[in-house]
């Protein structure tokens, strides 16, 4: 499925993410200039995310598919192609782009937390467009659904053709984009302050990642266990440790500020 030019035909997919992609440098790129960040230094960065995140998604999508996975069958080229270029999983792809940015920071001696904290609304800016791709094509496809927005894909290699469905693709770009706006203003307003916008990030996707899930209904990609999608797994722990994370922050923060004022106080 894609737009037809003459006899070429581009993939609304991989046209998605190409817009995602230049778009989220191109806002980047303005990060840079507004924080005197190294563009060169973003960009290499950026390269090391992308590989990290296409390596991420596409390794957690074999584990979560290997139930479904033919073992018999893995040498054979053209279900191996199948199986390689068939899908992807955000988290996978997250967890790969941290690592990702991180090793090229160390392989190329980045300081990558600014890039990090400055740079996370870019995250969901990009993702929202993948998922606009998702919304048309078919992939990622919602729960039965006859109520407004409802979808109908009538030439769908993934979604089911002739049902409408709910475009709950739709929604979370939608709501990335919003995560994305609020990280701006949130890290615009903080300016030469101390951030934590990667896990404001992580918390308000997952938020919303667990609640979509139960509008999905593409359960056999998404793996279920005891009831629960693998994405909503991966959220809980996500929002328990993050939680976890900042609430120590705040702890050993606060232990500080009391110390250093009982230390004061006993100069005086």
């Amino acid at each position: 499925m894609g737009i037809e030019i003459g006899t070429v035909t581009i993939p609304y997919y991989g046209l998605c993410i190409v817009l995602g992609i230049l778009l989220g440098g191109f806002a980047g790129y303005i990060q840079c200039r507004i924080f005197r960040l190294d563009f060169n230094d973003f960009v290499a960065l950026a390269g090391g995310a992308g590989i990290g995140a296409a390596v991420g998604a596409k390794l957690l999508y074999i584990i979560v598919s290997m139930p479904h996975i033919d073992i018999l069958r893995i040498m054979e080229p053209e279900y191996l192609n199948s199986l390689m270029s068939g899908g992807f999983v955000f988290y996978g792809g997250l967890a790969g782009g941290f690592a990702g940015v991180f090793v090229c920071g160390k392989i190329f001696h980045i300081d990558t937390l600014g890039y990090v904290e400055k740079g996370i609304p870019l995250i969901p800016l990009a993702h929202a467009f993948g998922r606009i791709g998702c919304l048309l094509v078919g992939c990622c496809y919602g729960i039965p659904y006859s109520g407004p927005g409802a979808v109908i894909y009538e030439h769908s290699p993934v979604a089911p053709n002739g049902t409408e469905l709910f475009p709950v693709q739709g929604a979370e770009a939608i709501l990335d984009f919003c995560i994305s706006a609020a990280l701006f203003l949130y890290i615009y307003k903080k300016q030469g302050e101390k951030i934590e916008s990667m896990e404001i990030y992580l918390i308000m996707y997952a938020t919303v990642r667990f609640i979509l899930e139960y509008l999905r209904y593409d359960d056999a990609e998404r793996g279920i266990l005891a009831g629960l999608s693998v994405s909503q797994w991966i959220s809980i722990l996500i929002i328990i440790i993050v939680t976890g994370w900042m609430c120590r922050k705040r702890f050993v923060q606060d232990g500080y500020m009391k110390k250093g004022k009982g230390e004061k106080d006993v100069l005086r």
